[in-house]
């Protein structure tokens, strides 16, 4: 039910025609904004899919008529999800980030401790959420967000890690926001300021990320989360809510029906 849920939320914003900071898009024919969560994604006119180990590849430049393309690429057994930025395709797994080109090439990875691993994308950085649950099959994982500063694909560096986190599941970003669902402690929002190697002397990117607000909005248990020009979509694995966000604290913010 939950990957059903995140395959709603990656398709609610399909062909939505305008582009945002963190829209999961290369440009081209098609659009996309997915979940964190999904585990497929639109970059231009090609879908990609995660299908067991095996990422493919999909022309749908032609709505009427998509086919798939006859190349596909092999992945690690623990892959969960994908996401797409730029002209790349950022794989979590349970063991690390993992990123390929638009040609289904292999960049480069960055792994860590064993646990659950969506990321979403935005101005050279990758946001991660590691999740330790029981769910993800390993008793000695971590809960934490962690910062991955991407702006060279080869050389991945983690720029910040917060292990004050509960069982962090989905995320999103948009602009300066970035939010996390963090199981019982609710939907969490941060401000990310990005700090560029011009301001920080000896660092190539440095981040600082502050705690805005957070809040279980009502009764949704937060599972996945796509922020959109302040239309917030909430998935808690059973059903699909939207917020809007234009206005702090979060019991400002009105449910769009």
């Amino acid at each position: 039910m939950k990957y059903t849920i995140a395959i709603i939320l990656a398709t609610l914003l399909v062909g939505c025609g305008e582009s945002s900071s963190s829209d999961s898009s290369s440009g081209g024919g098609g659009s996309g904004k997915g979940g964190s969560m999904a585990r497929f994604a639109i970059a231009g006119d090609y879908l990609y899919t995660l299908n067991n180990r095996e990422i493919a590849k999909f022309y749908i430049g032609n709505p009427a008529s998509p086919r798939p393309e006859s190349k596909t690429r092999n992945v690690n057994f623990d892959v969960e999800t994908l996401f797409s930025h730029g002209n790349y395709l950022y794989v979590g797994a349970m063991t690390g980030m993992y990123i390929y080109d638009a040609d289904l090439e292999f960049i480069s990875s960055f792994t860590h401790i064993k646990s659950c691993d969506p990321v979403v994308v935005q101005d050279g950085l990758a946001f991660v959420t590691l999740d330790a649950s029981s769910s993800c099959q390993q008793s000695a994982g971590k809960n934490a967000l962690q910062v991955l500063d991407v702006n060279d694909t080869r050389n991945i560096r983690k720029i910040y890690e917060d292990t004050t986190m509960w069982g962090p599941k989905g995320l999103g970003i948009d602009g300066d926001k970035l939010f996390v669902c963090d199981d019982r402690a609710g939907l969490k929002v941060y401000n990310v300021q990005k700090i560029d190697a011009n301001e920080t002397a000896g660092t190539k990117v440095d981040v600082n990320i502050t705690l805005m607000d957070t809040n279980t909005i009502g009764d949704v248990n937060c599972y996945d989360v796509i922020p959109y020009k302040y239309n917030l979509i909430v998935s808690d694995g059973d059903r699909v809510r939207q917020f809007d966000y234009s206005k702090f604290p979060m019991e400002e913010w009105g449910e769009i029906k």
